[in-house]
């Protein structure tokens, strides 16, 4: 029987907050923050400024900044696949309504997602990004603009409209 440090329940997200020089892994509970399409919306339960994680190692609840943070990633695994390269332009993804963009961070990583083409982007201190590789280990991440080096919108995704 795996310990419950390593196993995600249902109503739980699996979370990486990750700074320039660590990474604090933990579980956080869907109702402190909202569901995914709640956080889309960024319309989190409460403000992002902390998350309560449940750490990983220790299994002790702690208040974890977010201000110095580079991005909180929701992941499937805090494995991951180092192996895994990431893909772009999906042909065959998923069409989710809003904004495609390639955000840079100042240690190298890219990432591109879909993002909600709201004000939000702009004024707030971070926005939700919904990651566009399928195959890749993030569900959802958070990102913080004051770890981005640049941004890219690479287009508009919307559902196409049949014509009647």
């Amino acid at each position: 029987m795996k310990k419950m440090a390593e196993t995600e329940t249902t109503g739980t997200y699996r979370v990486v907050v990750r700074y320039e020089d660590r990474a604090v892994r933990g579980f956080v509970e869907e109702s402190e923050l909202g569901s995914i399409e709640q956080l889309l919306r960024n319309d989190p339960q409460y403000p992002l400024d902390s998350i309560r994680l449940r750490l990983l190692d220790s299994e002790e609840v702690e208040e974890v900044p977010t201000k110095d943070a580079k991005a909180v990633f929701f992941v499937k695994t805090f494995d991951g696949d180092l192996r895994h390269r990431a893909l772009h332009f999906h042909e065959n993804a998923p069409i989710v309504p809003g904004l495609w963009v390639r955000v840079y961070f100042y240690d190298g990583e890219m990432i591109e997602g879909i993002i909600s083409n709201t004000r939000d982007f702009v004024l707030e201190d971070g926005f939700f990004m919904r990651p566009t590789d399928p195959n890749g280990n993030n569900r959802l991440v958070y990102i913080l603009k004051g770890g981005l080096k640049d941004f890219h919108v690479l287009g508009m995704r919307n559902p196409s409209k049949n014509p009647a």
